[in-house]
């Protein structure tokens, strides 16, 4: 009854919903692990967008973002839109307050022509994301995850830990923040209801956390989903810098900050924005069906956790999947991906044949698992068990 009540939550909330208004992977460690070229083409997961205008920066030949979930790419297209259309002073308001005063206006007269159809119907109908009314008045409150995020910052407001957590965000001192973390947050963020609280599956769901992945976790990391959020918490707060963490600030304060933001955002970044976005692709299919129909070669990939979705009811899918990939890779081709488990078992035997030969997936990667496990180390989200880089070869 639990199992069924927690995969009907999880499939409401991405077959209805907008999920992701940010990105929860620290791109700064993908650049180290992907290393972009000019002529590169680069395969990934579009989730909220972000990403893929930080990958933008370095200008690769393509960005094929490709994502199920429609209302994701609409995210990605709006952003577009506006890079496309707008001054950075109004990029920069909509996008990292998460409302404008003029949003109703600057949508008709400037976004919404250069928007594909089916983001125009979405916009159309949710574009008051961005106005500032209500309970939820910012769009970083909305969807899915931003809807835990508001509720998350209404309890803190009430247990008056706001301006303990702006100090936190604006100190250059890690004794400061852990001081603040261990002494005034952890007893908040942990008190036995909020334990019970993150240990449910149900909770997961609502989350957006599938329950392959929350299995995942239960099974390799000891003390389970409670202790996972607790640890990734903590090292948070008291192993890492916050005054450059803008995954933290804007889930925990609602907004991006001038210096406290991703790097899409900034004002240096703009121009090279502008110049290149034409060369972002939106794909609103499975990574699998984008595989059979791209003729491409694929230089670079990010899977994102994309992988702990699959593995347990749709390992067939999983298995062609990487059968295609395999195919469309070069010899350098370098994949990374990153996963709630602190060990990803169910890859590297997937049978799969390349050029002719049969093997198991693992005979295709050569793994650098010494520079994975550095980077993961310096995770500013730190909300997945494992990190890895793997390079194609044949």
């Amino acid at each position: 009854m639990f199992t069924w009540t927690r995969q009907k939550l999880f499939n409401f909330v991405h077959s209805n919903n907008l999920v992701y208004n940010q990105c929860w992977e620290d791109p700064r460690l993908d650049h180290e692990a992907l290393q972009f070229q000019p002529t590169d083409n680069v395969l990934m997961i579009t989730s909220a967008g972000c990403i893929a205008l930080d990958y933008l920066l370095k200008t690769p030949n393509k960005i094929f973002a490709v994502d199920m979930n429609h209302r994701q790419n609409a995210l990605l297209a709006l952003k577009i839109s506006a890079i496309q259309n707008l001054d950075y002073a109004d990029f920069f308001q909509i996008f990292s307050q998460g409302h404008h005063d003029h949003i109703d206006t600057i949508y008709q007269q400037k976004l919404r022509d250069s928007l594909p159809v089916y983001a125009q119907t979405y916009w159309d109908k949710h574009i008051h994301f961005f106005s500032k009314h209500g309970w939820r008045p910012t769009f970083y409150y909305r969807g899915s995850s931003g809807l835990i995020a508001r509720l998350m910052t209404h309890y803190l407001s009430i247990q008056g830990m706001k301006e303990l957590i702006q100090q936190a965000f604006r100190t250059d001192s890690l004794q400061e923040q852990k001081e603040i973390y261990f002494n005034h947050l952890k007893p908040v963020f942990w008190n036995e209801a909020l334990r019970w609280i993150s240990r449910r599956g149900v909770t997961m769901s609502a989350l957006g956390v599938p329950r392959s992945q929350f299995l995942q976790i239960e099974k390799f990391y000891r003390g389970g989903m409670a202790k996972f959020i607790e640890d990734c918490l903590e090292a948070v707060f008291a192993n890492l810098h916050l005054n450059e963490n803008y995954f933290w600030h804007l889930y925990l304060l609602g907004n991006y900050t001038e210096t406290c933001c991703p790097n899409y955002l900034k004002e240096s970044s703009f121009s090279t924005l502008q110049k290149n976005v034409h060369r972002i692709e939106l794909h609103t299919t499975s990574l699998l069906d984008f595989l059979k129909q791209n003729q491409a070669p694929i230089h670079k990939v990010s899977l994102l956790d994309h992988m702990d979705w699959l593995y347990q009811k749709h390992s067939d899918v999983l298995r062609e999947q990487w059968q295609k990939l395999l195919q469309k890779s070069t010899p350098e081709t370098k994949i990374i991906w990153r996963s709630a488990s602190p060990l990803v078992d169910f890859v590297d035997p997937l049978p799969v044949k390349v050029n002719n030969k049969w093997g198991y997936v693992g005979d295709f990667l050569k793994y650098d698992h010494q520079q994975a496990k550095e980077l993961h180390k310096l995770d500013r989200v730190h909300t997945y068990g494992s990190f890895y880089i793997a390079q194609v070869v044949q």
